[in-house]
């Protein structure tokens, strides 16, 4: 039997006799390393790692399980990532191996992408500011910090500002801005090969500063989650800052595991909702300077208003932008028309999706707001009133009925920039309240049949 095997029957031995958090933490991530002259040698990532495994309260556990799946093990040695070097260079005096090519950090960076340019507004301020902070005081109050919001809204940016913020600040940071899917397939081309974890884990967990975008992608890939819960454990423990974004609430990535979740929500979390029309408008202008092209406010305001009225994330109207700006080199124009706009946007095929899901909040707000004798406006509003509240929260729950393939942070942006928060609140209390309160269940069956004509 190898030291991998032995290791592999251990393992749930000792984990029936400690707690999870120990085993998580400071069992799991033991590697074992070697079986000779009786004595079997497991090694940590740390010496930290190896004094938290050698005491007594997990030690013992330890030793028990290896002797008890492999007899002719007399001692067991834990040893540290310093200890392991120096026992290599006894045993490969001359190694022959050829040293590996260093980790090349901060080579994923877009440099254009910086809080200078980065336009704030009421939906974002919030957001840029945590941003802001975590730049400058990285692995300090805001860790992990969590970003959420719909597709397109700039998340990413904000990440590769961070990055350039920090390196330049500090050059020799060691930092690595990647995705999900990155880091997947890292993992996955390791198992692959047979080849050496601990380089992938060098690479991931030897940082000053990790930067993830798209978590939600972890839903699917249960192996790559373990991977990851670990590499989170070993940052945290270390104050390395970790910045996260997603397009939705941890709460609602489906699968993630318990444990995951719970790291995940160790930190801060905020949301990026979508801009109002203003906001649009100064994206739009800062945009076509960036293309030296100069955009009037009346054109700016038009593309804005358009881009609003089919819920639009920034990706998407900036990329009308230049289709209308292409249009209007076509025609002649060297500055864009209101025509312009109205010949680039008229074939917009693309949009279906999002006038569906802007034709669906519409009708039940409208729906929900002629039964409850109030108006669309004041569904979305601020004022409170005990009426607007239920028909605030009837709204809420239909629209996650009627939109279930749409994420809550965006169904918060059409009721008014309600919270994520908000909607699972008055979608839940709707939900439970149908099941003893039946004059509300009658109304909401009610509104539900208006839906459906």
């Amino acid at each position: 039997m190898d030291v991998n095997e032995i290791w592999k029957q251990a393992l749930p031995i000792i984990e029936n006799n400690v707690s999870s958090i120990s085993f998580d933490l400071y069992i799991q991530p033991l590697m074992p390393e070697a079986f000779e002259d009786g004595t079997f040698i497991l090694t940590a990532m740390s010496t930290r790692d190896a004094n938290y495994a050698r005491n007594e309260r997990h030690f013992p556990h330890i030793d028990y399980a290896i002797k008890a799946v492999a007899p002719l093990v007399e001692k067991v040695e834990i040893i540290d990532a310093v200890e392991k070097e120096r026992r290599d260079a006894r045993n490969n005096p001359t190694p022959e191996v050829p040293t590996p090519e260093p980790i090349i950090y901060n080579n994923n960076i877009n440099p254009q992408q910086t809080f200078a340019n980065f336009i704030v507004g009421k939906s974002n301020q919030e957001v840029a500011a945590m941003a802001e902070f975590v730049a400058k005081h990285p692995g300090k109050k805001i860790n992990p910090l969590f970003i959420y919001g719909r597709s397109g809204l700039g998340k990413t940016h904000l990440l590769n500002a961070i990055a350039n913020h920090i390196l330049e600040e500090n050059p020799a940071s060691r930092l690595v801005l990647t995705t999900i899917e990155k880091f997947t397939d890292d993992y996955v081309n390791v198992i692959k090969q047979k080849g050496d974890f601990g380089a992938f884990r060098e690479k991931y967990r030897n940082v000053d500063v990790l930067l993830i975008d798209d978590v939600q992608e972890l839903a699917s890939k249960q192996a790559t989650q373990e991977e990851f819960f670990h590499t989170f454990n070993d940052l945290f423990e270390h104050q390395r800052q970790i910045v996260l974004t997603s397009d939705r609430h941890p709460n609602e990535i489906a699968t993630l595991s318990e444990r995951l979740q719970s790291r995940l929500k160790s930190g801060i979390f905020q949301d990026i909702r979508n801009p109002d029309i203003e906001m649009r408008t100064a994206i739009l202008q800062k945009k076509a300077a960036l293309e030296d092209k100069y955009l009037s406010n009346e054109v700016a305001s038009y593309i804005a208003e358009y881009s609003n009225k089919i819920n639009e994330n920034i990706r998407d109207m900036e990329g009308h932008l230049i289709k209308i700006i292409v249009y209007a080199e076509l025609n002649g124009h060297t500055i864009p028309t209101i025509e312009d706009c109205a010949l680039a946007l008229a074939d917009n095929s693309g949009d279906e999706e999002n006038a569906r899901v802007g034709d669906t909040a519409a009708r039940v707000i409208a729906t929900v707001a002629a039964y409850f004798s109030v108006t669309p406006d004041e569904i979305t509003g601020k004022r409170r009133t005990e009426k607007l509240a239920d028909a605030r929260m009837v709204t809420a729950y239909l629209l996650t009925e009627r939109l279930k393939d749409v994420p809550l942070t965006e169904i918060g942006e059409i009721l008014g920039g309600r919270t994520h928060a908000s909607v699972i609140y008055s979608r839940d209390k709707i939900a439970n309240l149908m099941d003893t309160d039946h004059k509300l269940k009658t109304a909401v069956e009610d509104i539900l049949k208006q839906l459906d004509k």
